[in-house]
């Protein structure tokens, strides 16, 4: 049961980064294109697309179901579903013209150079805080051995 609860908890906190996220683009592009105000069913589907990619990323990265998998399979796991519930909610909530076959490219492109951005991003993050750790680490054991 314990592990329920923090697995709920940890779809939680990714849901609300990923809608927190949703909503400062989306009101970005709000006011780019000067729109008075956000749509309903658009911010509903955001919500919903969130809880599923925040399941989804708790699916993928923790070792909830996948003990010893590689990363980039962790990648596979979450992107290939994550995109397939992305053309889903696109087509049933009409982000865009579905009839275009340009719209469907710009969307297929948006998808991967978001995940790639956000890939690098959380890489960088991680080599940069490794480092930090390693110079905590050589600092101690300087000090423990004077």
């Amino acid at each position: 049961m314990k592990k329920f609860f923090q697995a709920v908890a940890a779809v939680k906190e990714c849901a609300c980064l990923c809608y927190t996220g949703a909503m400062c683009l989306y009101m970005f592009f709000l006011w780019v294109f000067r729109q008075e105000g956000a749509s309903l069913p658009m911010l509903f589907s955001l919500l919903i697309v969130c809880v599923a990619a925040g399941a989804m990323q708790v699916v993928a990265f923790s070792n909830l179901l996948f003990k010893k998998l590689s990363y980039g399979w962790r990648m596979a796991v979450f992107a290939v579903p994550f995109f397939a519930v992305l053309t889903a909610f696109a087509v049933g909530f009409e982000w865009f013209p579905t009839e275009n076959a340009g719209a469907w490219v710009s969307f297929a492109v948006v998808f991967i150079v978001i995940l790639a951005a956000i890939t690098a991003g959380i890489e960088l993050y991680y080599r940069l805080s490794g480092r930090k750790w390693d110079d905590r680490l050589d600092w101690y054991r300087r000090r423990k051995e004077k």
